[in-house]
């Protein structure tokens, strides 16, 4: 018997397009993360002490319209809101990279037409929707609420302090991501992403105590009190006189691109060998 050699034959099915490969990463990631017991503890207990009884005060409470100073309040004084999305982010995003990096998933994506653009977007887009399960879509529901109770007629000002509480859901839910994606591609250990990440900003909480004592000005580089400051921004609500809002803007800026890009670098020196 002859031996037939193997010959490459075109492939003449229909590709898949590029965001559908993009959506079965998040889709993975998301259905994966919902189950997970510390994700359910936490958005359960979040809801719990920061959402459930705003909105049961929201609805029974007589008010005549939705208040900036009442969701500043709620959202950002505290600092219980960034307590919880801090440590929300630290579980949902410690294993996003860390595991493909361990077990070697790199091969499995990179080996279809998947760009470390792709491969980033499709795990971000999942943990951003697992963050706004806490951040961004019960603060709509309080104000909602409180809109469909009010006794007043102001509904064009209500629906302002919504669009508002939108911005500030979007912050709170964006903020923490990058960073923990940035330390889970620092290691091939979950639980040390996800303890380096809670730790970090811990250590810049103190720090910033302990030089808040010099010059109160050194809060704003504390994570929790420059979301605080946002949320001021936010709705409108005076800051501390010695609080700098560009600084505050500055910092977030940063906070946010500067793990987005390490990210991007060390996944795109993976893919390569590096």
């Amino acid at each position: 018997m002859g031996i037939n050699p193997i010959e490459y034959r075109a492939w003449k099915g229909v590709r898949s397009a590029q965001k559908s490969r993009l959506y079965v990463i998040a889709n993975s990631v998301f259905r994966h993360k919902i189950r997970s017991f510390g994700v359910i503890a936490l958005l359960g207990l979040g809801f719990l002490l920061l959402h459930a009884f705003q909105i049961i005060f929201s609805v029974i409470a007589p008010h005549e319209s939705l208040d900036a100073q009442t969701m500043y309040d709620y959202m950002g004084s505290g600092g219980t809101f960034a307590i919880f999305a801090i440590l929300l982010a630290a579980v949902v995003t410690s294993d996003l990279i860390s595991d493909d990096r361990a077990n070697s998933s790199f091969v499995l994506y990179f080996s279809r037409a998947i760009k470390v653009r792709d491969y980033l977007a499709g795990k971000t887009s999942a943990a951003l929707l697992i963050m706004s399960l806490l951040c961004a879509i019960p603060p709509v529901m309080v104000a909602i609420a409180s809109i469909a109770t009010q006794t007043g007629d102001d509904y064009s000002g209500s629906a302002e302090i919504l669009g508002r509480t939108l911005a500030a859901g979007a912050v709170g839910t964006v903020f923490f991501v990058p960073y923990g994606l940035m330390m889970s591609s620092f290691t091939k250990r979950k639980s040390y992403a996800a303890i380096g990440t809670f730790m970090s900003f811990f250590v810049m909480t103190i720090v910033a105590e302990i030089f808040a004592g010099f010059d109160p000005a050194w809060r704003v580089i504390s994570p929790a009190d420059m979301i605080s400051f946002s949320f001021s921004w936010i709705f409108g609500v005076e800051m501390p006189s010695y609080v700098d809002g560009w600084a505050v803007a500055c910092l977030m800026t940063l906070f946010v691109t500067v793990p987005a890009i390490v990210v991007y670098v060390r996944v795109k020196r993976q893919v390569v060998g590096g």
